[in-house]
């Protein structure tokens, strides 16, 4: 993926998009917050280099890039100036750094620790949207977001702005939503056939996580010698930056086998009773360790009826593993 500014190459400026950076930088060293930035950016149809919206986070990225004040980095280190132009200068890139990790812009509230079950992923907003192309539609597709009502109880909803920018329209209140689906992963997880299944892949799992390690110093070796070769100029950066993609893909599907093979390991009772009693004491991540054995995501449709108190179950589409 090219960096927002420079051609396939890393070393052209592409003067149109230089602008909107300059442009970015003094509104945000004025003062003017990411959020409207980032609103003002997709109001206007400027997307990223990948043709996407901006978000707030992918505007960051950005705007902490050395590349923009022509610096050339190491694994993430700065190691000398680049053979590139710069777009703003090394004294605009330490300001920008200054604003941005300065830890009096971050939510005073904002927690790593989770309070709902199926925030992270597992709720997929399925409001249907007009296709471009035709009279079709396809869902929004975008991920739900925790967000207490105005009255406090706890729900989910498609963010109409940061960090998803979805459609704005799906919103499901949390508890009961989440006893629904614990009961039903509870009932799929005591299933026989669905438990040997599992059992199955623990003994695989088990088995391949040796390999897997190995795999995964591997991948580090591979981006360790790619590193070296484009120290060396061996390498073009876009080859590099090929290969840092792949490895990273790699990585992540191989960390993600593994995780699997943990909770796998880890599993509880093997009956519905003994699995209920085991699900109401047991901490949320557990909790969560165990949904992810056997629930892809569910797909959250609109409301048939608005003003209805208890759960629909035919807005819920499930996609279980």
């Amino acid at each position: 993926m090219r960096c927002y500014g420079y051609d396939e190459t890393g070393r052209e400026v592409i003067e149109a998009e230089a602008t909107v950076i300059r442009e970015v930088v003094q509104r945000v060293l004025g003062g003017e917050s990411m959020r409207s930035t980032v609103a003002d950016l997709r109001a206007r149809g400027v997307t990223t280099s990948a043709g996407r919206p901006w978000t707030q986070q992918s505007l960051s990225r950005l705007l902490r890039n050395p590349r923009l004040a022509g610096l050339k980095t190491y694994r993430g280190e700065v190691v000398g100036k680049a053979q590139w132009p710069a777009i703003i200068d090394e004294a605009t890139h330490s300001k920008l750094l200054a604003l941005l990790d300065d830890p009096s812009r971050k939510q005073p509230y904002s927690t790593n620790v989770r309070k709902y079950l199926l925030s992270g992923g597992f709720l997929i907003c399925g409001y249907p949207l007009p296709d471009e192309n035709g009279p079709e539609t396809h869902i929004d597709g975008k991920p739900l977001y925790t967000q207490p009502s105005n009255s406090g109880k706890r729900g989910y909803v498609c963010r109409s702005g940061s960090p998803s920018y979805g459609c704005g329209r799906i919103r499901i209140a949390a508890d009961s939503l989440e006893e629904e689906v614990a009961t039903r992963a509870l009932a799929r997880l005591a299933s026989p056939k669905v438990r040997a299944r599992l059992e199955a892949a623990v003994g695989s799992a088990a088995d391949g996580s040796e390999h897997i390690a190995g795999v995964l110093e591997a991948i580090d070796e591979r981006l360790e010698e790619a590193g070296q070769a484009y120290a060396k100029r061996e390498i073009s950066l876009v080859t590099l930056k090929a290969i840092e993609g792949q490895a990273s893909n790699e990585r992540r599907d191989l960390k993600e086998k593994l995780a699997q093979a943990v909770r796998l390991q880890a599993l509880p009772a093997t009956t519905p009773e003994a699995l209920a009693e085991w699900w109401v004491d047991a901490p949320l991540e557990r909790r969560r360790e165990m949904l992810a054995l056997v629930l892809d995501r569910i797909i959250v449709k609109p409301a048939s009826r608005a003003g209805v108190v208890h759960l629909d179950t035919d807005r819920l589409e499930f996609v279980w593993k």
